[in-house]
């Protein structure tokens, strides 16, 4: 294709009023392949071409003003409008999330499905920590029997036991931060969400128990133990 040819095509997406809006059909048919195919990329790839059509459909709207043809920004502007306020609804209520959809769970490491009931002193074994599942997948309550020789906070960090990434971090350690007041030995509890992933998907997870003393050491790791766990659907 010459040169010639492709700037005739940049221009006529800007004069032609409805050639913006029938671009949105790429954006939407991407959306729905990354539905499909569950690819988070594609789908984060549908997005920008959405807002980048979007943006073009504004400079299109001030091109028909120019030519003097603005009553063609009126449908520009209105379905431009709509399908903003459609999309994001969609992803601030009920955004896809398929991190976990292609995550192996690994054979050679000691891995354990959460509990469905409170846990007896068996079934901490050599560990300080159990994992449990709460009303809904994604969310968790995990229970401790350590017995901590200071005053602080016992809280979890979780990571996906292939990748290492860090989950939910911004959010996990206050959400869970159980506060130990007196040295008594007891049994602990707290609650958990991981955010990445969907119902369904599920993968490893490395949840980690840490301390934060109250006097102002640094926090230190007490144990760990790999769990499968899922996302919670928000």
């Amino acid at each position: 294709m010459s040169l010639g040819k492709v700037k005739n095509i940049f221009f006529k997406y800007f004069k032609v009023w409805w050639i913006p809006i029938l671009l949105y059909l790429i954006p939407l048919m991407a959306f729905q392949l990354g539905e499909v195919l569950k690819s988070d990329s594609i789908i984060n790839f549908s997005l920008m071409l959405f807002f980048l059509n979007i943006i073009g459909n504004i400079v299109s709207a001030i091109v028909q003003i120019v030519i003097k043809k603005w009553y063609f920004l009126i449908p520009q502007i209105l379905i431009s409008g709509f399908l903003f306020v459609f999309v994001s609804i969609i992803f601030t209520f009920s955004p896809p999330d398929y991190y976990g959809v292609n995550k192996e769970i690994p054979k050679d490491i000691e891995i354990y499905e959460p509990l469905e009931k409170e846990p007896t002193e068996n079934d901490f074994g050599k560990f300080d920590l159990v994992l449990a599942s709460s009303f809904q997948p994604g969310i968790y309550i995990y229970f401790t029997n350590y017995k901590s020789t200071e005053k602080g906070n016992f809280y979890i960090k979780a990571f996906e036991v292939t990748s290492n990434d860090h989950l939910s971090a911004d959010r996990m350690k206050i959400k869970s931060k159980v506060n130990v007041e007196n040295l008594e030995s007891k049994l602990y509890s707290g609650e958990i969400m991981i955010y990445e992933g969907s119902w369904g998907d599920k993968y490893g997870a490395r949840i980690e128990l840490w301390f934060e003393p109250l006097n102002g050491s640094k926090d230190y790791k007490i144990t760990e133990r790999n769990y499968i766990v899922e996302g919670w659907m928000r």
